[in-house]
């Protein structure tokens, strides 16, 4: 289970207001989803794919089990005077709403059974999983392949439980803009695998950084990136499950 720290929690405000990367995301299943929706960002974390979902969307539910991740987003509403966003801490796989979801949201969250599982129990129209379609992790020095929540995986999984899905691809910007060359290297001590048997070294981070022309960020780490987006109807999704 991820967790939330002082410093990864600052890195993702600053690329998330910086890219808006959440609201790219987003612009891809909108044209599903009705304006009157009730749409549950499950595994939400600072709750910015909640906030650009509630621009567009009658309600969301947003749940995760960080009170520390959490209190952002509800700072994040009450500076934005919002008030269709309702704020749940616990364990989404082991909820059950009151009234079924229009949709569900998975961005780089579950696995492909426990996400089935879900949707199945908690939502009556779609469950949208939002996947990585990269082999590597991103910010560590070595090669180190990643094993969850990437596209080529779970479509391999669904495959081999026979579950009907819809998929396309996006390229979105995902990058990093540091205040700082410290703070560059920060990042990368954050993020790096422990396996990883690779040190940072600042000639390596200096190498992947753009200058930047504000003050505030002088340097920026570009990621473009392409991501996978995955719908499933529940209609699809057998009883066993």
């Amino acid at each position: 289970m991820y967790q939330w720290t002082k410093d990864s929690i600052r890195f993702r405000i600053d690329a998330a207001e910086t890219t808006k990367f959440d609201e790219t995301i987003i612009a891809q299943i909108l044209p599903d989803i009705p304006r009157n929706a009730h749409v549950c960002d499950a595994g939400c974390g600072l709750g910015y794919t909640s906030l650009a979902l509630a621009r567009h969307c009658e309600h969301v539910t947003a749940v995760d089990t960080s009170r520390a991740a959490l209190n952002v987003l509800q700072e994040n509403i009450t500076a934005g005077r919002i008030r269709n966003i309702e704020v749940i801490e616990g364990d989404l796989f082991s909820m059950k709403p009151n009234e079924l979801y229009d949709a569900m949201v998975f961005c780089f969250f579950g696995r492909v059974e426990e996400t089935l599982l879900a949707v199945k129990a908690q939502c009556s129209g779609t469950g949208y999983l939002i996947k990585k379609n990269w082999r590597n992790h991103r910010f560590t020095p070595g090669e180190i392949p990643l094993k969850n929540f990437t596209l080529q995986q779970t479509l391999l999984e669904l495959d081999a439980l026979s579950i009907p899905y819809r998929s396309d691809t996006f390229p979105i910007e995902m990058g990093q803009p540091f205040r700082s060359l410290e703070d560059a290297m920060l990042f990368f001590e954050t993020y790096r695998q422990e396996n990883d048997e690779k040190e940072v070294a600042l000639e390596h981070v200096k190498r992947l950084l753009c200058e930047n022309d504000t003050a505030e960020f002088p340097f920026f780490l570009p990621a473009n990136r392409t991501l996978g987006l995955i719908a499933i109807n529940v209609r699809d999704i057998p009883n066993r499950f």
